[in-house]
């Protein structure tokens, strides 16, 4: 028994089959990247909201001590205006 050679018909069918195959196997590829491109995407998303609450938490931190060093400054100096003035009027000379 001879095979017949198959008809350009045949031969595109077995092409549009084959690509049919294909697309579907894209997709499928297509879906699952997307899928792992959004889980990767989430969780980027929540480690830098960590991040930028860390960074605001310090930041806060920071001004409050930054804000207390002033007060104490100002405190300190006015300290040092009065015992400026207790030795000037005790007559006592600061050694500095």
């Amino acid at each position: 028994m001879t095979d017949k050679p198959a008809t350009l018909d045949q031969r595109l069918d077995r092409i549009d089959a084959q690509l049919e195959r294909i697309a579907t196997a894209v997709v499928k590829n297509s879906e699952r990247t997307n899928k792992k491109i959004d889980t990767v995407e989430t969780n980027l998303r929540v480690q830098i909201d960590i991040y930028a609450r860390a960074v605001d938490a310090y930041a806060k931190q920071s001004e409050t001590y930054m804000q207390e060093m002033l007060a104490l400054g100002n405190k300190v100096d006015r300290l040092e205006k009065q015992i400026e003035q207790i030795a000037a009027h005790l007559n006592i000379k600061l050694a500095y």
